[in-house]
């Protein structure tokens, strides 16, 4: 709960009150209500939180905003504390799905909340925004049509400007870019939640690259590794797409909590995740890496490398994990799959790899034909029919997803046509949406249960 304090001085003059509302960091809480109980007096405090009233010795101030709990102050010869605490719920999920959003900004001329949430034309959720309306104190508020279960997030647009929603600690890094998120409780929407399930561990891991610096993983080893320490386990390599890191499938994928969940119903089989920093020249994660905290977007390139070496050293993560996890290293019980420029990255280093993983996964990948004029050809992308052709006949499972208004769906589409064209045999699911992690979610909870 945020608190407010006031501080006021007086004397017994009226007119000469004054003081300030910080909040409990002691920033400048603008706009709130100060008036002598029992009269018409009153005053506001200004943008710095000052505020001067007509009152006297024994008045007792009443401190109000929307969206705070009224509290009151007695006026005496000392500077009066006073804490006015935060008590509006900014986000509800109603019981027929509805949400409802309310913010507080007396002063402002415009509040819209924008977020994933919105049904569209075609039915679908997606990414919208919406005008909120505003009361006589200032209380802005809107509210959905029906939602499905699933993770959203929002965001506030005040005057004009982005912001967070600051009462609510449920925030996830998308990228450059923090968002606030809630979820509509239900079948996908628990999924992603921590249940009341054995849970699995999670590692942030160094490793020394064959380029010659440490790069960091995250790796998710279920329940009971540490206890068994004699068992062994498959492992699924899982990669993220170009606005990621080692801890966007984490973070936003929710991909622990998933696992949990499945494993614990019986799903899926218990096996390591490897979660990997696909920008090989980044060493690890915005802020927690070399660079500390600026350059968070540069971060990725901080460190120049050769097209393509990502897919070229990716046996430098496998055999690390083979080396340091009970793992069962052979391509049966080894998967490997991705998001976006994740799912590029699988593509192609499932293809020159061919003996190293039985299963692979393209979710809603970054493919095109990687034929012998194309200026981006390295070596790993040279003869790619010929290494297709090698991969296939070792029968991999091989998985394909995308939703319909996926802007690669074409370049999906005409990727399939090739493989059609060869007769290699692969599994296809089509959603609805678009690149978005409400279908990344989806597909990693289904591809997951063919595994192993």
């Amino acid at each position: 709960m945020s608190a407010i304090l006031l501080f006021a001085t007086s004397c017994s003059q009226p007119g000469n009150v004054t003081g300030n509302v910080a909040s409990h960091l002691w920033a400048p809480v603008a706009y709130a209500d100060v008036t002598v109980q029992g009269t018409n007096v009153s005053s506001k405090t200004d943008v710095e939180g000052n505020f001067t009233i007509d009152a006297h010795i024994g008045d007792t101030l009443v401190i109000s905003l929307p969206g705070y709990r009224t509290t009151k102050a007695v006026v005496n010869s000392e500077p009066i504390k006073a804490t006015l605490n935060y008590n509006l719920k900014t986000v509800t999920v109603n019981e027929d799905n509805t949400i409802t959003f309310k913010y507080s900004a007396p002063n402002a001329k415009s509040v819209q909340v924008c977020g994933n949430f919105f049904q569209l034309e075609n039915g679908t959720f997606g990414e919208g925004i919406a005008t909120m309306e505003r009361d006589g104190d200032g209380l802005w508020t809107y509210t959905t049509v029906p939602t499905l279960s699933e993770l959203y997030r929002y965001e506030f647009i005040i005057d004009g400007n982005y912001t967070i929603d600051a009462t609510a600690p449920y925030t996830i890094r998308d990228g450059e870019v923090l968002r606030n998120v809630f979820v509509v409780p239900g079948e996908i929407g628990d999924l992603t939640m921590v249940q009341d399930v054995p849970h699995g561990t999670e590692s942030k891991v160094w490793y020394l690259s064959s380029p010659g610096y440490d790069r960091r993983m995250s790796v998710y080893t279920p329940s009971g590794y540490e206890q068994d320490r004699g068992k062994k386990y498959p492992v699924l390599y899982l990669l993220h797409g170009g606005g990621g890191d080692e801890n966007e499938w984490l973070n936003l994928g929710r991909s622990a909590q998933i696992l949990d969940n499945l494993i614990a119903a019986d799903k899926v089989q218990p096996m390591i995740v490897v979660m990997p920093n696909g920008h090989i020249g980044m060493t690890a994660a915005p802020g927690e890496n070399s660079l500390g905290y600026v350059g968070a977007k540069s971060s990725r390139s901080a460190i120049k490398t050769e097209p393509n070496l990502y897919e070229a050293t990716f046996m430098d993560v496998v055999n690390y994990i083979d080396k340091t996890y009970r793992t069962i290293p052979d391509r049966e019980h080894r998967a490997i799959c991705g998001l976006s420029m994740g799912g590029g990255h699988t593509a192609v280093i499932s293809a020159n790899y061919p003996d190293k993983f039985g299963y692979v996964g393209l979710l809603s990948a970054a493919v095109r034909s990687y034929s012998k004029d194309d200026p981006r050809s390295t070596e790993m992308t040279q003869d790619f029919d010929m290494k297709l052709e090698q991969l296939f006949s070792n029968k991999p499972f091989y998985w394909i997803a995308i939703g319909d208004e996926d802007f690669l769906y074409e370049a999906n589409k005409a990727f399939r046509a090739e493989l059609d064209e060869k007769g290699y045999d692969y599994t296809y699911l089509e959603s609805d949406c678009g690149h978005v992690w409400k279908n990344w979610r989806h597909y990693l909870s289904e591809f997951a249960k063919y595994l192993f």
